[in-house]
């Protein structure tokens, strides 16, 4: 890569030395303790995913990788056991099928990072930093009924494949997120990751076909942008071309000087929006040394719903999975040590597995039926019911203010504030998708919700406290469609008041087919003009500030 001094202090950074050269320096620091580390030192600790907390007073989140959110009852319990050891017992699951532990202190990384990759046999490497971050799949991929083609071990093959690659892919302009998935209902959210590959399922000739289609460019954040397809067929028999795709994909982005003068345009997602995709299919064909096989209509991931198979479902095998709903992503170290135990205590034989979900959630895979129902009566035992009321399967929230330096309202909280509350109030038959997020970067997803919360500071009884902005009517699919916002400026303790009362307005005027079906959250919301909405989500105790104008 050409240096230019003109490039963004990060850039300046990373020329200097590059973030997997931190390793060593590691354990220095472990024995120097906290002082010793410089301000550039600190952030190349995110390289293995050790990233300083608020307050920044010498604790730190550490982020482990989980391809596709798929970890071994052993592997879980040494998550559970360092919890408990250096993260004051708990740890939270991240929209990207992660665990986060938060104050860590350096003195204890020597200790954790040998228990993860030596014990656990997993790794921290690329968890943050300007780096391919985890590559997140379906829970239930390999074992799903209806996948649409078998991936084998592709999603863990495509993460070696970048930790493998090392100081290749060590200097990427900002974060690569990706994602690799055939379920049918597309919870693996391909159109807001950088890269994606999606089940596609198609007839030529009379004949169907089933393989995966490829999408780019999409991202999340203050300046959302969906995912645009390639346009492109990768049948079942060409499927070991993925990691091979997915590396040259990663090289166009690193190899993209113009996107590391801004750090804030330093996304994949503002390259494919200004040299378009049939630019991007070009330049990675003459990459690969290869054409792909162009379709045209395969564009977009179909149907895809705020879902990640919570409940217990029948395999493809005929033993079963049961869905654990993890209320806002957090558990205690206690609980994922006995998930651990339970999941090796029921499933049959030696093939015991959890798998984390972008929802926040857990699953256990591979349960005989007949130990179904004592499994459920075991996982009440411990506060991780797996009959949960929907709201708690699709209620997400990011860290916050509690630990996070660029949020401005406190989330996990407030998020379980308000999950009790509308389990109190309001029951659903079906999930809708609730967002807290304590900013405008969007680690909870907010701009795709059903009802998505960002957190803003509002004036309330006189003085300065938490708010949220609300939108609604985010969706994925092959008409994707970014949340309205729809009142700004809630007060936070009247959020979930405000939540019911539009719940409400939707269950008592959504639409119910003759077959009893009813309408879906997003599609009510995107047949109501906005004012309708504003009106059904009035509440007595708050009157919202004017609509801005717009334009």
């Amino acid at each position: 890569m050409h240096f230019d001094p003109k490039m963004t202090k990060n850039e300046h950074l990373k020329q200097a030395k590059d973030g997997l050269d931190s390793w060593d320096d590691i354990a220095r620091f472990a024995k120097e303790g906290y002082s010793s580390i410089s301000e550039e030192d600190m952030t190349r600790l995110r390289w293995y995913g050790i990233y300083e907390q608020k307050p920044n007073e010498g604790h730190f989140m550490w982020r482990i990788k989980l391809p596709g959110g798929r970890l071994t009852p052993g592997q879980l319990r040494i998550i559970g056991q360092l919890a408990q050891d250096y993260a004051r017992g708990f740890g939270d699951i991240t929209t990207r099928q992660d665990i986060q532990l938060h104050w860590m202190t350096i003195e204890n990384f020597p200790d954790a990072l040998d228990r993860i990759y030596r014990q656990a046999g997993l790794y921290t490497t690329f968890a943050c930093g300007d780096t391919p971050r985890n590559t997140t799949s379906c829970p239930l991929d390999g074992v799903l009924k209806n996948q649409i083609v078998p991936l084998g071990n592709l999603v863990q093959r495509v993460s070696d494949m970048y930790r493998d690659a090392g100081k290749e892919l060590s200097n990427l302009p900002r974060k690569f997120k990706t994602a690799l998935a055939a379920c049918p209902l597309h919870c693996h959210q391909p159109q807001i990751n950088d890269l994606a590959s999606f089940g596609v399922v198609r007839k030529v000739g009379g004949k169907e076909q089933r393989g995966l289609g490829l999408v780019v460019g999409g991202g999340l954040s203050s300046e959302p942008y969906y995912a645009q397809g390639l346009r492109v067929f990768i049948s079942q028999d060409q499927l070991q071309r993925i990691p091979e795709i997915y590396r040259q994909v990663a090289l166009i982005f690193r190899d993209s000087d113009e996107l590391r003068y801004k750090r804030k345009h330093a996304r994949l997602k503002f390259l494919v929006a200004q040299k378009g995709w049939q630019w991007f299919r070009d330049e990675l064909e003459r990459r690969l040394g290869y054409a792909l096989e162009h379709d045209e209509s395969i564009v977009n991931p179909s149907g895809a719903l705020h879902t990640d198979h919570m409940g217990v479902g029948e395999q493809a095998d005929g033993l079963y999975y049961v869905g654990v709903p993890v209320a806002r992503g957090r558990w205690t170290a206690a609980q994922m040590i006995a998930i651990a135990d339970l999941a090796q205590r029921f499933a049959a034989d030696d093939r015991a597995q959890i798998r984390l979900s972008q929802k926040q959630n857990a699953l256990l895979l591979n349960i005989p039926q007949a130990n179904v129902e004592a499994l459920r009566r075991e996982l009440e035992q411990i506060g991780l019911p797996a009959h949960s009321l929907p709201w708690r399967q699709a209620l997400v929230s990011c860290t916050g203010t509690q630990f996070c330096n660029l949020a401005v309202v406190e989330t996990k909280e407030r998020a379980a504030q308000i999950l009790r509350y509308l389990e109190q109030q309001v029951r659903l038959d079906t999930p809708i998708m609730v967002s807290v997020t304590g900013c405008p970067n969007s680690c909870a997803q907010y701009q795709i919700a059903d009802i998505g919360l960002t957190g803003i500071p509002v004036i309330h009884d006189g003085r300065k406290q938490d708010g949220f902005n609300l939108l609604v009517g985010g969706c994925l699919g092959d008409k994707p469609e970014f949340g309205r916002e729809l009142l700004p400026k809630i007060p936070a303790e009247l959020v979930p008041k405000v939540i019911v009362a539009l719940v409400r307005g939707y269950l008592a005027h959504r639409v119910v087919d003759t077959d009893g079906e009813a309408e879906p959250f997003r599609d009510f919301v995107a047949r109501c003009q906005l004012e309708e909405l504003r009106q059904m989500a009035t509440i007595a105790e708050w009157t919202p500030p004017p609509v801005r104008a717009r334009g």
